[in-house]
């Protein structure tokens, strides 16, 4: 029986080049300029090596690297000389440092989740979404997210976008009242930045307002989008996470009052979550990503759940590294329903560590066939970009 000789652990310094992120943290913008990320290669005693990904914002998740590092640290501890191939059994076995209801997210967990994915599919000669169970597609429509300030800018970069062939934009109409606090005049801004976009594009391409549950208020939130639909309505509009994650009930009230689909993300914690969010009708859609739910093993149980209630899935990247949105890929290549996936994370980024992974072309992400992720680890980009403070 193959068994877990070790787990290296690499933190990088990563700085997003994506306009919207801090170019430094004195900046007032919700967006870090540094996302925490380490990367793990998890080795075996028969020389096959997996590799996985914890990233995290800590503004948006309440991780830090520093945190991540020794939770990986205790995951070691537990998970040496155990088998690689028993996913159940590591989970369980990282269930005795972080519970598996414990509340929060669970980047570090999905990390070495990953890991052994990756190692089962290369000693089978099998891609990771064979390993899960097969798949529908392996190449995707995408989606890219945008944070300009302005409508003007917005406009632009959605038109861009559009011409770089994106079938979906995500559009940030939170990120004012978040940074700048609630006002009639901050909820106008957003909603200006939304015009622009809903105007810029064809009706066939998604646009996902997303809140960031800034918007607090059902009543509110109800007010906003019958009212951006006084003069047109704009099919092709979903509003995502306007309210805190913990309304279920409100997202719930909202689905029932508007015709716009409703998107929850924060609230897709883990399977229990999306069981909660089934149960109340709360959501048309969800975004998945996988450093919350903590792996693939979770995110499955969340897909069957949300594709048993009919409710669509969107896979979401931190931002990650190739490494994390190749993951995403695999997961997207399991769920039935193609919403355009969002993989592009790693383009934010300055440096690539990576050799192999997903291909982008013309809008579109391509999976190879490669064993496992199919990504393996460039050493020499790596020693450029790894923290060493």
């Amino acid at each position: 029986m193959m068994k877990i000789k070790n787990i290296e652990k690499f933190p990088l310094s990563l700085r997003p080049i994506k306009v919207g992120y801090r170019k430094e943290d004195k900046s007032s913008s919700v967006w870090a300029s540094g996302v925490p990320s380490i990367i793990v290669r998890v080795n075996t005693d028969e020389g096959i090596s997996g590799l996985g990904e914890a990233t995290t914002m800590t503004w948006y998740f309440n991780e830090t690297q520093e945190g991540m590092m020794k939770l990986l640290e205790f995951y070691e501890q537990l998970l040496i000389g155990e088998d690689p191939f028993d996913v159940v059994n590591a989970h369980c076995r990282m269930d005795l440092a972080t519970g598996e209801d414990a509340p929060g997210c669970h980047s570090a967990r999905a990390a070495i989740d990953m890991a052994l994915y990756d190692i089962i599919g290369k000693a089978q000669d099998r891609p990771v979404y064979e390993v899960l169970g097969g798949a529908y597609r392996t190449e995707f429509e995408m989606l890219t997210n945008l944070y300009e300030n302005t409508p003007e800018e917005k406009a632009k970069a959605c038109k861009e976008s559009v011409r770089k062939g994106f079938r979906a934009l995500k559009i940030k109409v939170g990120d004012i009242l978040l940074t700048e606090g609630w006002s009639m005049q901050n909820l106008r801004k957003e909603k200006d930045k939304l015009i622009a976009a809903l105007e810029a594009v064809p009706p066939d391409i998604y646009v996902d307002a997303d809140a960031n549950q800034g918007w607090t208020n059902t009543k509110i939130a109800v007010n906003v989008v019958e009212e951006l639909f006084q003069d047109k309505y704009y099919p092709n509009l979903s509003l995502e996470q306007p309210l805190h994650y913990l309304d279920i009930s409100g997202h719930s009230y909202l689905r029932r009052s508007l015709r716009t689909p409703i998107i929850l993300d924060e609230s897709v914690l883990s399977p229990e979550a999306m069981l909660q969010i089934a149960k109340h009708d709360a959501a048309d859609r969800i975004v998945l990503k996988l450093n919350r739910v903590g792996g693939f093993w979770p995110a499955r149980k969340v897909i069957s759940i949300a594709e048993a209630a009919s409710i669509g899935i969107s896979v979401d990247t931190m931002p990650f590294t190739k490494l994390g949105d190749t993951a995403n890929c695999h997961l997207a290549a399991t769920i039935k329903d193609p919403y355009p996936v969002d993989a592009e994370g790693h383009l934010w980024f300055d440096a690539n560590p990576f050799r192999g992974g997903i291909e982008i072309r013309s809008g579109r992400a391509i999976l190879s066939k490669e064993p496992g992720l199919g990504v393996e680890l460039d050493e020499e980009i790596l020693k450029r970009i790894i923290k060493t403070e």
